[in-house]
């Protein structure tokens, strides 16, 4: 299991050589410089039935990477999820996408293993006739190894409703790690 470099406080009698800089600077250094991040997208259209909170597919990856080269997202099972391969607080952002309808309402929100994730909820009156993008609120997630993140949609148009997943209309999400766990 990976885990988190942390800078060494030196001491007077600790030699500088190639160990210790390897370990202690080089490895914190490349960690900083190669954050665990994602950019995940939908590129096909996912159809979410009214009244229910639903997971966002992500079928599409334009960043899926950490310091050791391990992914946090497939493409081929459990397409909502990324899961985080270093403990800390993550940095999230992203939308969901909702192919043009002017009835009801129309949410977003992120939630951790599942449950809904406290003050992320984003709810807006579907007023568009055309695609209407409802953003999902950017804020920072603690998630621990093996956590996973998911976007989630909602509506209330009152029939099954459409994602949108065309070009610059696709939901999205974008997920970084910032900081060590408190």
């Amino acid at each position: 299991m990976p885990s988190v470099p942390v800078a060494r406080v030196w001491l007077d009698e600790d030699g500088l050589n190639v160990t210790n800089l390897n370990a202690y600077i080089s490895d914190v250094l490349t960690f900083l410089l190669n954050k665990p991040a994602g950019r995940l997208r939908q590129a096909t259209a996912q159809p979410l039935s009214t009244a229910t909170w639903t997971s966002i597919t992500m079928t599409a990856e334009d960043l899926d990477d950490d310091p050791i080269g391990s992914s946090a997202h497939s493409n081929s099972a459990n397409t909502s999820r990324w899961t985080a391969a270093y403990p800390g607080w993550y940095r999230v952002g992203g939308a969901v996408a909702f192919a043009g309808n002017t009835a009801g309402q129309r949410g977003a929100r992120w939630a951790v293993n599942g449950t809904p994730l406290d003050g992320s909820e984003v709810i807006i009156p579907a007023a568009v006739s055309g695609v209407l993008a409802v953003p999902a609120r950017s804020m920072l997630v603690p998630l621990g190894v093996g956590s996973y993140l998911e976007l989630q949609g909602w509506h209330t148009a009152g029939t099954t409703l459409s994602t949108y997943a065309t070009t610059t209309g696709q939901s999205s999400m974008d997920i970084s790690w910032d900081r060590m766990p408190a």
